[in-house]
């Protein structure tokens, strides 16, 4: 291999470094209150889904998943600025999905991309996990269960299983 080679591809890598760090660094937690919708998705990208809400804000959801432990809604005014923030993958939204009637696209809209999907083909069934932090700084997973259809069908809580096993996932 080449020196010119070598010092190629070593650049490449730091370039490589500096961009994922930079990219790293927007976060809905460092959105000002008052920015436009423009600017929110300039600074974050597209949101994994965007709610009209019946008070005539939209949410915008940011997934912090599959590393993170959050879900942040950016809400924005009728007059297209960021109005609130919360950080919804807490235990206090959970009964906003029901067994039986919510669906996948119900729980996409609330928490966005999941930290990893399971398949039980013995039951035709699949999860989504999506990792949280609870009250006291535990480490969480909350498990939307789905049918064939993308019916939910159960919402479990257990402890996080990529803590237990040493921060890795199972694939």
């Amino acid at each position: 291999m080449s020196k010119v080679f070598k010092l190629k591809t070593a650049c490449f890598a730091v370039a490589l470094s500096v961009v994922g760090v930079l990219a790293g660094c927007a976060h809905p937690q460092l959105v000002s209150m008052g920015e436009t919708q423009q600017e929110v998705i300039a600074y974050l990208g597209e949101p994994a889904a965007q709610t009209p809400m019946p008070d005539g804000t939209v949410r915008l959801t940011y997934s912090g998943q599959p590393f993170g432990q959050d879900a942040w809604w950016l809400f924005i005014g009728k007059d297209g600025k960021v109005v609130s923030r919360e950080q919804g993958l807490q235990e206090k939204y959970f009964n906003m999905l029901t067994p039986g009637k919510s669906t996948e696209a119900d729980v996409w809209a609330l928490w966005g991309k999941c930290a990893q999907k399971y398949e039980f083909p013995l039951v035709n069934q699949h999860a989504w996990m999506y990792r949280y932090k609870a009250p006291g700084g535990f480490d969480m997973a909350v498990w939307p269960q789905f049918d064939v259809n993308g019916v939910m069908q159960s919402l479990e809580v257990t402890l996080d299983p990529w803590v237990l096993n040493d921060g890795d996932s199972f694939d």
